[in-house]
Formats: structure tokens, sequence, C-alpha cells
């Protein structure tokens, strides 16, 4: 236990007299001086730092009473401060020459900027030697299990490293710095914007995998998907010191195991794993070893995980190495939601959600595996698109979407940036209209699109896979019968209606009508729309959710005609399909892919 004297605990009072801490006094000065003058850089200081930052008590109750007046919104100056102090019933006396020491104190000959940096050092260092010393503490208690000790220092490191302040609102011109001095380093090194993944055809388009950014790899069961992510993993922690994860709910670590050697040996999977190799194989498989040992991959095999389970281990693992390179999942619809009480449809949406903030939290890609519907089978042209994704859907350009109960626009006519369109959200058994501003509107393909009809309501084109709400959750058009029960909301019956906030609540006029008719209607144009509050919206009074890829920064569709057809001219091709990029163009690469060892590799033209 401690006890607490001021600001310090007695185990660190001890640390204090037994060493001398790191700190600098002439950047705590200088600090409290540039905001005590109002020099124009005073608001990004309070910013960026923190009270506990300082290391003099005297600067950090300056400090403190400084941030105090500025969130009451009054200038801050010697008056007000010591104002400030007789509030807070200190003793004014100890701190008049302490302020106009500061005031006339010579103006400094660096930028603000690298006293900031020295000062966030010295409290960083400091950190981590009371962190270090409440380690070595725990070390020497016998009391506590090793494995408890472990537990609780890599708590404490992690503590430290995650003192980095988060800097909040920052000036553009100062983001506009930042990345022309990255530009600048870019250009003359010849880097890539992201993190490689080997393949050069596919990095040229994509510029690499950038960081916190949410990527799918998409494809029918033995495209090749797990073989493809594993050579990206290879190919990533080859070239990069930082550890690659890889989390796979499908593939023991034994078989993921087998699948390196194989592309590294360049061994058939099967001859491996039936033992039955010569000694040139034996070789082979010794020097294979010997170039994975060295590679900085951790492997994952738990096939029930969860979201929060992937933070965890990440985050343990961050702490460790201070960053990760990449991370691998096979595949999404494996992932599970154990606290989720929304459909399996809802569940994936959320899931593809948590995934694109856990990216950007950690700053580090993520692949995701995901399946693509059956529908790819039923096509004469067999090669993916957009709208294939499991769990995806589309519909037609014609659709009437609601901007208002009293106002509508066609899909095919809306500007994304202008228009907000309605919604539901749920809170318990209570379902309110919402509106969410439309994130991205797009087209995913030509397709066969149905009509289907509600008892006594117009009837709304879209593709067998789109989801509609049902009084059992959210559907597939294609897994709807007679018996099942579709959302409605009818805008001419707006009796009791009244609003609260942002949300109109549904009252008699949300109704569930019988399904009467779905029936083929024609092949055209069709389009998706990501809404980011709701992930659902009005179409033609019906409500549809939204598709999983919404999330994902980058979809990367797998296609081998070899699978379907014997073509000498394509043997042993592979066509990988940039069919989403937030941030560069789509298009088509071709890969080299060995069926023996299940390897990509690049095509090398002369």
């Amino acid at each position: 236990m401690f006890y607490f004297i001021g600001h310090k605990s007695i185990e660190q009072l001890r640390i204090i007299m037994t060493q001398l801490l790191p700190s600098s006094r002439t950047s705590e000065q200088v600090i409290l001086s540039h905001i005590l003058l109002n020099n124009p850089k005073a608001d990004i200081i309070l910013n960026r730092i923190s009270v506990e930052m300082f290391y003099s008590n005297d600067y950090k109750t300056i400090y403190r009473a400084i941030c105090d007046i500025k969130r009451r919104n009054i200038e801050v100056n010697i008056d007000t401060i010591i104002d400030q102090l007789i509030n807070s019933k200190l003793n004014i006396s100890d701190y008049d020459h302490i302020l106009t020491e500061l005031v006339n104190k010579p103006a400094s000959t660096g930028k603000i900027e690298s006293y900031l940096i020295l000062l966030l050092d010295k409290y960083l260092r400091r950190s981590l030697i009371i962190s270090a010393n409440e380690i070595s503490k725990l070390a020497n208690d016998n009391s506590l299990s090793l494995e408890s000790v472990f537990d609780q220092a890599e708590k404490l490191l992690f503590n430290v490293t995650q003192k980095k302040p988060n800097l909040g609102l920052l000036p553009a011109s100062e983001v506009l710095l930042e990345t022309f001095l990255d530009l600048e380093k870019r250009s003359k090194e010849g880097q890539l914007a992201g993190i490689p993944s080997g393949f050069f055809d596919l990095d040229s388009l994509t510029q690499g995998f950038q960081k916190s950014d949410l990527i799918i790899i998409a494809g029918r069961p033995s495209m090749g998907k797990t073989a493809f992510a594993l050579n990206i993993a290879r190919n990533v922690a080859d070239s990069h010191k930082f550890p690659v994860v890889i989390f796979s709910l499908e593939m023991s670590r034994s078989q993921l195991i087998y699948r390196f050697l194989a592309s590294e040996a360049n061994i058939t999977n099967s001859k491996l794993r039936s033992g039955n190799i010569n000694a040139d194989d034996w070789k082979a498989v010794n020097r294979a070893i010997g170039s994975l040992s060295d590679l900085n991959i951790y492997l994952d095999d738990k096939s029930d995980i969860s979201i929060s389970d992937i933070r965890a281990k990440l985050d343990n693992l961050k702490s460790r190495f201070g960053n990760i390179g990449i991370v691998i999942i096979d595949y999404l619809q494996l992932i599970s939601d154990m606290k989720s009480k929304d459909s399996r449809v809802q569940e994936l949406s959320n899931i593809t959600r948590s995934l694109k903030l856990l990216a950007k939290d950690l700053n580090v890609p993520i692949i995701v595996l995901s399946q693509l519907s059956r529908n790819v089978e039923s096509r004469t042209n067999k090669k993916p698109l957009l709208s294939d994704l499991r769990e995806s859907g589309c519909l037609s350009g014609l659709t009437t979407l609601y901007t208002s109960l009293q106002t509508t626009r066609s899909v095919s006519l809306l500007n994304k940036s202008k228009t907000n369109l309605l919604g539901a959200t749920q809170k318990g058994h209570q379902i309110a209209l919402s509106h969410s501003a439309i994130k991205s509107i797009f087209i995913t393909g030509f397709h066969l699109t149905y009509k289907l009809f509600a008892i006594g309501h117009c009837y709304v084109r879209l593709t067998s896979n789109h989801k509609i709400l049902t009084q059992n959750g959210w559907k597939k058009v294609e897994c709807l019968s007679s018996l099942d029960l579709v959302s409605i909301v009818d805008r001419n019956n707006l009796l009791y209606v009244y609003k609260d906030s942002s949300s109109l609540k549904i009252l008699s006029y949300f109704s569930f009508l019988m399904v009467s008719n779905i029936f083929p209607a024609r092949q055209e144009i069709v389009y998706d729309c990501w809404l980011p509050k709701t992930n659902n919206f009005l179409a033609n009074g019906y409500l549809l959710h939204n598709s999983i890829e919404q999330d994902a920064d980058l979809v990367l569709m797998l296609y081998r005609q070899q699978y379907y057809e014997q073509d000498d001219e394509k043997q042993n091709l592979a066509d990988i399909t940039i069919a989403k990029h937030r941030n560069g163009p789509t298009g088509s690469v071709r890969l080299i892919f060995d069926s023996e060892s299940a390897s990509f590799g690049n095509i090398i033209t002369p």
C-alpha cells in the first residue's frame, strides 16, 4: 500500500531520494513563459501537455492554475493566475517571485516544439524509472507467482508507452508540414507510402498496405486466399523488423506451419505431411526452417476468438515490440461476438466496424479474409465482383431513398457529400428513424435484380443477397419465405409521430407486412451505399441493410480461371482484382500461382 504526500507516494519519494530523476528545468520555464506572455503557440502547448509532465511541483501548480483558467475561457496573465492560486488556498507569497521570474525570462532561441519534445522525453524517462522500481519491488515479493509478476510488469510498462499524449486538434499547417517531410523522404528514398506486400504490380496500384487500413481479401473456396495471405505475411516479415500476427480461426498452428514450409521449400503440402521426402527434400526443408525461424511471425489458432480477445493480444504484443507490422485474420465469418444479441448480419457489420477501429487505434494494417457468396457459381462469367461478398447486396439505381419522410431521391442521382438519409436505430424494443450522412455510394456491378412485393405495398428491386429487416431480424432476400413479415414505413400514415432530438419515433406508421411475391426482374447496374451511423437505410419504404465491405479501405478479389476450366494460356495464373480502394485506383493485377506448393509469385517479363 502506498501513502501519498502531496502528489507523490512514499515509494516515489524513496526513489527520488536515492537517485535524481530526469528533468529539464529550462524547458519547463520556457514553456510556462511562452504561455504567460501569450505567444502565438500558447494554445498548441495547452493541447499537447498535461500537468504531470512537469517535474517541479511549483511549475505543476502554476500550470494546473493556467489550465483551470483556460477551461473558464478567461485570459491567462499573472493577475488571473494569482487569483486562481488564492482561490486554491495556496500561499501566494511562494509564487510571486516565480511568476515574475518566468515573465522576465529572456526569450528562448530555439523553437517551442523542441522544448515540448524535451519535456515529454524527460517525463517518459521518469515514468519508466518509477515503473522499473515498481517491477523490482514485484520481483522481490515472493508471495506473488511468477506469472502474476510478469502480468503486472507488462501492464506497468504498457502504461508508460501509452503516456505519449494524444495531440488532439492540430492546425492544418502542422499536419501539412509533417506530410511534406514524409513526402520528401519517400521521394528521395523511393519508398512506398505503406507496407509492401512483396508483389510488385499490386504494390504499384496500392502503394503498399497503409497503416490503420482495413483490407479484405475475398474469394470462393479453393481460390488461394489463405495461401495469398501467408505469402504476404512471409514477405512483410522478411522486410520489416516488427512482428506479423496471424489469427487463424480455421486452421491449426501446425497446418499453417506446414503451409509455410511447403511454400518456402517448394515441396507439396501433401508430400510433407506424409513424410515421404527424399534427401534433397530434407535439405530444402532444413533451409526453409532456417529461413522461417528468423522471421518475426506470431500465430494464434483459437477458433472462437472475439474482437476483444484480438485487441488484448495485439495490445500485449505492441507493448513488447513498440509496433506491429501487419495483422492477418482468417477468416471474417468465423469471428464471433458472444455478447451480441443482434442478428448474424448485424453482428458481422459490427465486427467489421470494430476491426476498422482496431486498425486505426493500433495504427496497423489489418487484413481479413472473407468468403464470397455462391452467386458467383451461378454466373457464366465467374470473375468475382464487390457485390459477391458474403452478407452483401445491392439495389437498383431507380430505388427511392428518403432524405426525409416527405422528400425522396433515387439512388443513382444522390450526391453523397450533401445528403443525409433516413435509416433506423434500435434501443431495446424501440425502433426509431434517424438521419445519417452518406459516407459513400457506388456502383457494384451489373446484376440480376428481383422484385420483392409486400402485401398492400409497392415493390423494391434488389439483388438476392441484400438484407431486409423482418420480424426475426435481418434476412437476405433469397432466404425469405411466404411466412416472413418484412419491415414497412408508410410515409402517408404519420399519426402519433413526434421528434426526439435527431430521431423520429416510429409508432403506428411502422409495421411488418407479409411477403406476397418475389420474382426475377432484370439484369441492370446496381448500387450500394454506406450510412455509418445507422448501417441501414429506408428504400421504397422497406428497411435495408449495408454491406460488410462498407468499413474496408481496400478490397482484393482472388480469381483463378484454371479452377473452373482448363486453359493452357492461363495455366498457373491468378487475377487479383482491386474492387474497392478508398485512397487510390482500382484495377487488376496478375500473379503466378504454384498449385503444388500453394504459393503466389510475381510475373517477371524480360
